[in-house]
């Protein structure tokens, strides 16, 4: 069939085309179109925070699958550091006895954690302010790439733990600027000098959970010294995942958390896990397990319920034009069917006569060419 024969036979299909048949078209070409835009909702959500892409900037062009996982501790069932190295420890023996080995000059896993007190800061010319302070450990801002205003970020190597990180509102706050790494401010008392000035993540969902009034970040040990009955409330880790549920169930046998969370990050998005949050969706808002979520997990969760809920949108709006699809292939097959069962037989019937009659006429030519 040509096109201009194909143009011509589907505007026909058209124009006989009543309100009814032009009703479902529009309506499946309007839910066609609401199905692919929650589908495309759902993958920006899905992109929508950096602090879930660690493993993925770990892993980087290697062949080693990696996942990275979070543990949150109720807050009177927290760890020490002394859990964390004996972790760690316990963790690269396992990896030894699984035959995983670090690439030349790199590491096998990379991780950090954290825990949270109230503390008193100021300025040299600046009152005293009431702020919740993060205790830091290990490679925290790998996990929480924060936009650096200026300065440089405090490391789990610095010899001194005497430095500290504000974030841009608290910076504004106590000294009316950003450009102040070098400079001293007072945490309970003691002097500290400012590392590195950032900012707080620009996504929706952080703004909306995130709400404090400016921050101040230092290492997990100086917290600890001055507020002695600070524990580590979260723990994360980007670790070799060579077999799907592998990285998962290590953290969970090697580092106990009690009645505490632990997620796989590196999965939050999937279909698997997003029907798990439906599943649980009005229960999620209830916490009875003593875990108090820091902004970055409250934000994950956030993007969660919305990832949800454009999934049930698009199967929703997805489910109708693929049943009129269905409905009409069917009716299609149905048709070429019958079509074929009367055809074919009449087809099969003509060429056996068409045979038989070639057959006759052949022998009666010969017969007459014998006489």
């Amino acid at each position: 069939m040509t096109r201009p024969n194909l143009f011509r036979r589907i505007l026909t299909a058209l124009k006989g085309f009543g309100f009814k048949q032009w009703f479902l078209v529009l309506l499946n070409v309007i839910l066609t179109a609401g199905a692919i835009g929650c589908a495309l909702g759902l993958r920006s959500v899905g992109g929508m925070l950096e602090s879930l892409t660690a493993a993925e900037r770990f892993q980087g062009a290697g062949d080693m699958r990696y996942a990275q996982l979070a543990c949150y501790l109720p807050v009177d069932g927290g760890k020490t550091e002394d859990d964390i190295y004996a972790f760690q420890q316990s963790l690269e023996s396992k990896m030894v006895e699984q035959s995983l080995e670090a690439p030349e000059g790199g590491r096998l896993y990379l991780d950090a954690y954290s825990g949270e007190a109230g503390v008193t800061v100021r300025s040299e010319n600046s009152g005293g302010a009431e702020v919740k302070a993060t205790g830091v450990g290990g490679d925290f801002f790998y996990f929480h790439p924060l936009p650096l205003r200026s300065g440089s970020y405090i490391k789990s190597d610095d010899l001194m733990d005497d430095l500290v990180v504000l974030d841009e509102e608290m910076a504004w706050k106590l000294f009316g600027g950003t450009n102040l790494a070098g400079m001293t401010m007072y945490i309970n008392g003691e002097p500290f000098l400012i590392s590195g000035v950032i900012s707080r993540e620009t996504d929706s969902a952080t703004g909306r959970a995130y709400t404090g009034d400016g921050g101040v970040f230092m290492s997990f040990s100086a917290l600890q010294r001055l507020a002695e009955k600070t524990t580590v409330t979260s723990y994360e880790i980007v670790m070799p995942n060579p077999i799907t549920g592998y990285a998962k169930s290590i953290v969970e046998e090697s580092f106990p958390v009690g009645s505490g969370d632990v997620v796989e990050n590196s999965s939050r998005y999937s279909l698997l896990h997003l029907w798990e949050v439906i599943r649980s969706f009005g229960e999620r808002s209830m916490r009875t397990n003593g875990v108090i979520y820091p902004y970055w997990e409250n934000a994950v969760r956030l993007t969660e319920d919305y990832a949800a809920l454009l999934l049930v949108l698009a199967v929703l709006a997805a489910v109708p034009p693929v049943t009129f699809a269905l409905v009409l292939i069917i009716r299609d097959v149905r048709r070429a069917y019958r079509f074929a069962k009367v055809k074919i037989p009449e087809k099969v019937d003509e060429a056996v006569e068409k045979h038989r009659e070639e057959r006759l006429e052949n022998k009666y030519k010969k017969d007459g060419g014998g006489d």
